[in-house]
């Protein structure tokens, strides 16, 4: 950290250096004032605690002047990227991955290295035993070995594999664990011709692995390893590739659904479909990307992905055969044959988001071979059969949780966690919705947690709230009602007008349209003529009383009229 006027600040003992180094970590968050007596006396405080504290913050105003103030709810040490190295590296890794999701790679790449130079030694060193610092010091240390990785990958990817041998070769012993810092470092060594060296280093991982964890490798590096053996591999005709959008680096959760999604497929050698449907905002297409990037070594012949939504099957037939190279044709029945016909001697996995219908689905389905279709629907699309099914539901707290502090900052939720509990409960678990309340956090660092919960506690809307950039919520919602069927319609539109949660007698005439396309959530227990309890999401339920609030002349057509 700078101080004015540069060089260094006696702070007199290391009670007063310990307490800087708490509010750095921490730096432009409320520290209340138990909780610093906590960190600097690890629980057990003298008689006189307060009393230090109060001298020990007198100390360093006189260094840090008008940064350090005091709240009501405690203590605050305003800083800017500009006077702190630790802000400084944040701000880069963050402007580094965001040129990256931009695919300025150059610019990322410049952004993510100066992040790195700031990186002298273990941070907070003096004092990165003391307990109350140990998870913000492995959290920094974390993010440091992560841009490392990003980077790494990034400068492979220009050619630059020298550089990135000079700057890994200290770190990649150290974090042997690390399979995506070994397969960056295999690569470059490969690359450089030291194949021996390559497959040595992935031999020690693996055995690192073993001994440590009780795993082996994951897919990426064994495939990795594969390549380096140079074993000859079957002949086969030229395939699309991977075609897939970008895993997203920040993905949470979905263990379960996850591992699934990979023994399913895994076990298949022959066709099979999977449909994970939800509702609107839940991750389902972040999820079908994810799973599809892990089964890479599993489809040799490529991964291709296609939005459905209301599209035309021609349409989308066109697509699909330019995609693998192959010439396309105004007559559907031609295009389908063409398609099937190539399909049926690949083994690849066909990603299908958004489907709307199964008429769709089920003529690009590949009527014979080793492919496999994993398709995204805000509906459940019952009346497919013989398909695998995941049923996405909303986070639960823990992963909302966690979610929100990858983008803003662990540092940032874990100091008031209470507020951070209130901001996700608002987003009623969907990832994105957590994602742009998360966005505006992320550029409004001087805002505290509490004064974000507080204005969404009174937001006359949350659905409006719900929107950043090109993340809308509710045109996601919009987009779902000019595909909705008419009679879904009507249904949606009658309970809107009602409060949820709503009785038995009040949905059973509609339930079955409603559960179809994810609107309704069914009561958990057991239904009785007395009682139920359907819920239905804030989100849904404010949408459908804005459409309902609307005249026949203002509503969006009905998809087809």
């Amino acid at each position: 950290m700078r101080v004015d006027g540069g060089g260094t600040a006696d702070l007199g003992g290391p009670k007063p250096r310990l307490l800087l180094a708490v509010l750095v970590s921490q730096a432009n968050n409320v520290l209340s004032v138990d909780g610093l007596i906590d960190a600097l006396w690890d629980g057990r405080p003298p008689r006189t605690a307060r009393k230090n504290l109060q001298v020990y913050v007198s100390r360093l105003r006189r260094v840090l002047g008008g940064r350090l103030t005091h709240t009501p709810g405690g203590y605050l040490l305003r800083l800017e990227p500009s006077e702190c190295d630790l802000l400084r590296f944040e701000e880069l890794a963050r402007i580094g991955r965001r040129r990256t999701r931009d695919g300025d790679t150059d610019s990322a790449c410049d952004a993510l290295v100066r992040a790195l130079e700031l990186w002298q030694d273990r941070p907070l060193r003096e004092f990165g035993d003391v307990p109350y610092l140990t998870a913000a010091v492995d959290r920094l240390q974390e993010m440091q070995v992560s841009v490392l990785e990003d980077w790494a990958e990034l400068e492979n990817g220009r050619g630059r594999h020298a550089l990135v041998l000079d700057r890994l070769q200290e770190h990649v012993v150290r974090h042997l664990l690390r399979e995506r810092l070994a397969a960056a470092w295999i690569t470059a060594l490969a690359a450089t011709g030291r194949q021996s060296e390559a497959a040595a280093h992935f031999d020690s991982v693996r055995r690192a692995l073993t001994r440590e964890l009780g795993v082996t490798p994951g897919p990426a590096l064994a495939a990795l390893h594969r390549r380096l053996l140079g074993a000859p591999a079957p002949e086969r005709r030229p395939g699309p590739g991977n075609q897939l959008p970008r895993d997203l680096p920040d993905f949470v959760g979905r263990a379960d659904e996850v591992q699934r999604a990979l023994g399913y497929f895994r076990a298949r050698r022959e066709s099979g479909v999977m449909v994970v449907s939800g509702p609107v905002g839940v991750g389902k297409s972040a999820l079908a990307v994810r799973v599809a990037h892990l089964l890479a070594d599993a489809f040799p012949d490529g991964l291709i992905m296609t939005e459905l939504g209301n599209r035309p099957l021609g349409s989308v037939l066109r697509a699909l055969l330019d995609s693998v190279g192959l010439p396309g044709t105004q007559n559907v029945a031609q295009a389908l044959a063409r398609w099937r016909t190539w399909v049926a001697g690949r083994r690849i996995l066909l990603v299908l988001d958004d489907a709307v219908g199964q008429q769709t689905v089920l003529a690009l389905l590949p009527g014979s071979g080793a492919s496999c279709t994993l398709v995204t629907s805000r509906y459940r699309l019952s009346g497919l059969e013989a398909v695998a099914r995941v049923e996405l539901p909303p986070f639960q707290g823990g992963e909302s949780i966690e979610l929100l502090g990858r983008i803003v900052g662990f540092g940032r939720v874990m100091s008031d966690q209470a507020s951070a509990r209130r901001i996700v409960q608002c987003c009623e678990g969907l990832p994105l919705a957590i994602r742009i309340i998360a966005a505006k956090l992320e550029s409004l660092r001087h805002v505290r947690l509490a004064d974000y919960a507080d204005r969404l506690s009174v937001a006359p809307s949350l659905l409006d709230e719900m929107a950043v950039g090109e993340l809308v919520l509710r045109e996601r919602y919009e987009a779902f009602w000019r595909d909705l069927p008419q009679q879904q319609r009507l249904a949606y539109r009658r309970l809107s007008s009602l409060t949820p949660p709503f009785r038995y007698d009040q949905v059973i005439a509609e339930v079955e349209e409603l559960h179809e396309c994810n609107l309704l959530m069914p009561p958990a227990g057991e239904v009785s003529a007395h009682f139920a309890a359907y819920g239905m999401s804030g989100f849904t339920h404010e949408f459908g009383r804005r459409v309902t609030g609307l005249t026949a002349v203002d509503l969006p057509p009905v998809a087809g009229t």
